[in-house]
């Protein structure tokens, strides 16, 4: 059984904290009526993971059905960033939501390829549209 997290979902430039956040990596959020999208853009590797791994497991957890995360717009993943998603997958199993990742980008979709994750992964083109009207979460 899954419980929403009363959290405020984190906002685009901000950590959890309130403070901005540096590296080259972009997150936007938005709630759907059963799920979370997250739009990643940039770069997921060791300087970023962290903070990531901190705002995906708030929307997650603020999610009914899972999360769904966007990575066409990721120009570079490593091995951090694949241990995060794998992570994240087993995670959601556990809380009886799902992981989706959609829109590989080339770099995220060799990643995935080469170790052998996309066999364990969830993995879509593109991210579906929810019925019913999406919220695009508004900057602090």
């Amino acid at each position: 059984m899954s419980t929403r997290s009363d959290r405020p979902l984190p906002v685009t430039g901000e950590r959890l904290d309130g403070t901005p956040r540096s590296g080259v990596l972009d997150v936007a959020f938005e709630r759907r009526p059963q799920r979370v999208l997250a739009r990643l853009r940039g770069e997921i590797d060791l300087d970023d993971v962290a903070r990531l791994r901190s705002d995906l497991l708030v929307a997650l957890r603020s999610s009914p059905c899972g999360l769904d995360v966007d990575l066409s717009d990721v120009t570079f993943c490593d091995s951090q960033g694949l241990h995060l998603l794998t992570d994240l997958d087993r995670l959601a199993r556990q809380s009886g939501k799902t992981l989706v990742l959609t829109g590989l980008s080339r770099p995220v979709a060799r990643l995935l390829q080469v170790t052998g994750a996309r066999r364990a992964l969830t993995v879509r083109g593109r991210p579906e549209p929810e019925a019913g009207q999406d919220d695009v979460l508004p900057a602090r």
